[in-house]
């Protein structure tokens, strides 16, 4: 045995999962390679295929993080688990490895679905996959519940977040988790470059205005409903039962961290001062909410510069970090029993 493949198990052991199964196969890779119009294993030139390309492949390690999260195999042993917006299955692979005992996925986009069914059988994991809103009126009564949900960069796309909560709550079993992972439209890096498009400046304007700014880059269907505020995740959850903590850390240097953002702040001044598109609302429109964001930023900065109180430096450097530096916020809740 290898030195990294000892080191790799031994990791997964500290995180309380099983050792993987033997190298799984590759109906799933192969086929996200085609779906981008690419051979297995092709260079790849387009910043943003392989942006989406990364992410579709990375599905099964980006799971096993969110499962180690929730405590690993000591948590998941014998669970029920719910993936909504399951996408390529990556994480129903991970609550296998960690010994569920039962794991459901749902859908609303056929080509994911069936890209998952390649992805499970690559990894010989048996899942039940359904296409169905988790706003759909009947959802709780198709679905039942669960121990575990999990929730990875899903409520963006859903029309109405706050029935979404309500329906995500209700699937749990008392005592149950959920582990979300959502978007930050405000992070800096995305305002200049979006995490689903690789587009600058959309995140900065409202949904139709946005999707306007991408109809001039792509023809089928624009799929993000919005990009809202932490703090609104923190109340809906909230009111629908699920208190949330952030899984997040903060860097230990902050003041780094302000500093590297106030070089992002300056790039994103210097791509809205040349951006150019067809509708000259938009950009202005575009510039508008672009100033904001760094008059709000730098105003802030400058507290921080000027502040000579330790706590009170930390708290500003944590706010901005949170608002400005995290590209997504990683959340957990519990429902507590009634």
């Amino acid at each position: 045995m290898s030195r990294i493949r000892r080191y790799g198990g031994a990791v997964l052991r500290r995180l309380g999962l099983r050792k993987p199964p033997p190298d799984p196969g590759r109906e799933f890779s192969d086929a996200v390679y085609r779906r981008y119009g690419l051979q297995p294993g092709e260079e790849v030139h387009d910043e943003t295929v392989q942006m989406w390309l990364d992410f579709s492949l990375s599905s099964v390690e980006r799971g096993r993080y969110a499962v180690a999260a929730m405590g690993g195999r000591p948590a998941f042993r014998g669970t029920r688990v719910l993936d909504v917006g399951c996408a390529y299955g990556g994480f129903l692979v991970a609550a296998a490895e960690a010994g569920a005992r039962s794991l459901a996925g749902i859908d609303i986009n056929d080509e994911l679905l069936t890209l998952a069914k390649l992805q499970l059988a690559d990894h010989r994991v048996d899942a039940g996959l359904e296409r169905l809103d988790i706003t759909s009126p009947d959802v709780i009564d198709r679905l039942g519940h669960f121990d575990f949900i999990l929730c990875n960069d899903v409520l963006e796309h859903v029309s109405d977040p706050d029935l979404a909560a309500t329906h995500l709550a209700a699937l749990l079993d008392d005592g149950g988790s959920i582990f979300l992972q959502i978007p930050n439209g405000r992070a800096v890096e995305f305002m200049i470059r979006d995490g689903h498009y690789g587009l600058f400046g959309i995140t900065l304007l409202d949904r139709l205005r946005a999707e306007q700014v991408w109809a001039d880059h792509y023809e089928d269907t624009y799929g993000v409903e919005h990009y809202a505020p932490l703090s609104y995740y923190l109340d809906v959850f909230s009111q629908a039962g699920l208190s949330l903590r952030m899984l997040n850390r903060p860097p230990e240097d902050l003041g780094a961290v302000v500093e590297d953002l106030g070089r992002q702040v300056d790039e994103l001044e210097a791509g809205l001062a040349t951006v150019s598109l067809e509708d000259s609302e938009l950009v202005e429109e575009m510039r508008r909410r672009g100033r904001h964001e760094i008059e709000a930023f730098r105003h802030q900065a400058e507290l921080y510069a000027a502040s000579r109180v330790d706590a009170e430096r930390n708290i500003i450097a944590r706010w901005l970090w949170t608002t400005y530096g995290l590209t997504f916020w990683e959340l957990v809740g519990r429902k507590q029993n009634e």
